[in-house]
């Protein structure tokens, strides 16, 4: 579990923050509901791991 939390807010919060970089580098409209979507993921597996950090 504490694995799968860890790679779940690495990859969300990498992913939400090179997603816009990306996207205006391709001169697209950059989806912005989709990149703060994965921000909350993110930061919710993250608060996760802390929350119950003495669990795992």
């Amino acid at each position: 579990m504490k694995k799968m939390l860890t790679w779940g807010a690495v990859g969300l919060l990498t992913t939400a923050f090179l997603d816009p970089v990306i996207y205006s580098m391709l001169g697209l409209p950059i989806p912005w509901t989709r990149d703060l979507l994965m921000l909350a993921g993110g930061a919710g597996c993250f608060w996760l791991l802390i929350r119950f950090r003495n669990d795992f």
